[in-house]
């Protein structure tokens, strides 16, 4: 199984060879709670820049961005989430099913600097 890594702005990463799988974290999933819609911002084949929003959530609380960690290009986004009904499967299983796009990287060395899980627990209890 790929090693999996975290943003401060809660994302989280797999890298497999140079192809990143990114979702939002369950911290983040927890603190978003009751989903209501989500908007893929890019298409399959999009190229991205670091830090570009590629996704963008509702909830009842808030609004939320999903960037992409690194540039690259985006080879597939997780449809399914655009069926309203989805959603709560997100939710459920943030960082499994509830996966939102792939990345191909054109540089996999920055994913060592992204936070181990140890270092993300510390971020957010930080608040």
């Amino acid at each position: 199984m790929a090693e999996v890594r975290y943003t401060p702005s809660h994302e989280w990463c797999a890298l497999e060879g140079d192809v990143l799988t990114c979702g939002i974290s369950r911290h983040a999933a927890e603190e978003l709670s009751d989903l209501t819609f989500l908007e893929f911002r890019v298409e399959a084949g999009a190229t991205v820049a670091a830090k570009e929003p590629v996704v963008e959530i509702d909830a009842v609380k808030t609004t939320a961005e999903v960037y992409a960690p690194f540039a690259g290009t985006v080879t597939e986004v997780n449809e399914r989430f655009t069926n309203e009904d989805e959603l709560p499967k997100l939710s459920a299983d943030a960082e499994g099913e509830g996966w939102l796009f792939k990345l191909k990287l054109d540089d996999t060395s920055g994913f060592a600097g992204l936070l181990d899980a140890e270092a993300y627990r510390a971020h957010c209890a930080e608040g």
